[in-house]
């Protein structure tokens, strides 16, 4: 006799689950969809087909991956002040174009320069439109919308990653090197997509700002309290991100004989759970303070990091199921962090210098995509190969005390999510 009344609970739920946001915001984020339904087609397979297929050193890979984030580092200044100027939208369709070009020509490099050149062309794309895409979104929500747009847009990219990843592990093969030209012309290809999409549909997201308003960046740099969350984010691509995306599959492929296949398979794992969790995990901590969500987020990496633990003391398939474990357990790390990072970011900035707050955030992305690469290729390529994965979880128990700190610090008026739109 419960069975009607626990239909109905279940139906509220999913309900309250679907996103009430407008079209404009929808727009953005098939856009980004699309583009990351690209991304994934490369994501897993880059540091592969630069020392499988085209014959690079180890730590050369990671050095010649960590150059798009320096590019980015570089652009990402400038950026945010022509973001503040023009309008979002204006950099955002420069950075799809720079993409586009990157992407491109790096399925036909041959050696270290070519490849270098294409990551950088990659990078300067990428430091412009980030940050401008976070600004956009920040300028057509209100508080209350943010939090479920960022969710819905981390899902969207990680099903479009996801969906990438699982197709582009069927083309590709390392035996034939024209397979991954193909990946990388398919991906730019979607940023083609995207830019025709945010020229006809997409708004200006420009806020004129007035006299009084207007701010440089001394202003970003003043507020500390932004920059501990700037510093607490780049220490998470650094150890957590950047691993994934660059020395877990290297490690998995290289020294675990995880085949390529595998591997897609795994990326799809972590990205099919965030699509499926993303909305639930963000309904679920809507009430907690965003640093204590924070904080979550690393206690869930360093526990995945220890499942990698496990994976490497088995080889080929048993690795292949315990690294989709850590798939899994990583991806709720990220859900746990998308779900407050974005909006806490948006709350803190004001509007006359939006994008200059959100191209200081996006340099974290860039410092810790520039060393994280380096870093990871360090290790696995030495003699600290067998520690990485405990190396990774001491430093996710770090972000869990950074966290708690940070908590004490900032104002409840940010700190404390708004009531759900």
């Amino acid at each position: 006799m419960y069975a009607p009344r626990s239909v109905g609970t279940a139906v509220a739920y999913l309900r309250g689950l679907r996103p009430e946001l407008p079209a404009r915001v929808w727009v953005v984020v098939a856009g980004g969809a699309i583009s990351a339904l690209g991304n994934g087609f490369v994501m897993p397979y880059g540091s592969i087909y630069l020392h499988v297929v085209r014959g690079l050193a180890i730590p050369v890979v990671g050095a010649i991956l960590s150059l798009s984030a320096l590019a980015a580092l570089l652009v990402s200044v400038a950026g945010g002040s022509l973001i503040d100027r023009i309008s979002p939208k204006a950099l955002i369709v420069a950075g799809l174009c720079l993409q586009t070009a990157g992407f491109a020509y790096l399925g036909f490099v041959t050696d270290v320069v070519q490849a270098a050149t294409a990551m950088i062309v990659i990078g300067l794309g990428a430091g412009c439109f980030f940050p401008a895409v976070s600004a956009l979104l920040a300028a057509i929500t209100t508080r209350a919308e943010r939090a479920t747009a960022a969710a819905l847009q981390y899902a969207a990219n990680n099903l479009g990653i996801g969906l990438g990843a699982v197709l582009g592990g069927v083309i590709v093969a390392t035996s034939r090197p024209s397979t991954f030209t193909t990946l990388y012309l398919i991906d730019a290809a979607t940023f083609v997509a995207f830019a025709l999409m945010a020229v006809l549909l997409v708004p200006s997201g420009r806020h004129r700002a007035t006299s009084h308003e207007r701010a440089g960046y001394r202003v970003v740099v003043r507020d500390l309290r932004f920059m501990a969350v700037v510093a607490f984010n780049g220490v998470v691509v650094m150890s957590a991100y950047a691993q994934v995306d660059s020395a877990v599959p290297l490690y998995a492929r290289v020294f675990l004989a995880v085949p390529t296949t595998a591997i897609g398979l795994i990326l799809a794992a972590n990205t099919g759970f965030i699509v499926l969790a993303q909305l639930p995990i963000a309904r679920a901590v809507r009430r907690l303070r965003r640093t204590q969500t924070m904080a979550l987020s690393g206690a869930v990496w360093a526990a995945a990091w220890l499942i990698g633990e496990v994976a490497s003391l088995e080889r080929g398939l048993a690795a292949a199921m315990w690294l989709g474990l850590f798939a899994v357990v990583f991806g709720a790390g990220e859900c746990l962090l998308s779900s407050v990072i974005g909006p806490l970011v948006a709350d803190l900035a004001p509007p006359a210098a939006r994008g200059r707050y959100m191209a200081t955030f996006n340099l974290s992305w860039s410092v810790g995509l520039f060393i994280g690469p380096s870093l990871g290729g360090l290790l696995v390529g030495s003699f600290l190969r067998p520690s990485m994965w405990m190396i990774w979880a001491f430093v996710s128990g770090g972000l869990v005390l950074w966290a708690r700190l940070l908590g004490r610090h900032l104002p409840g008026a940010v700190n404390v999510p708004p009531p759900a739109s």
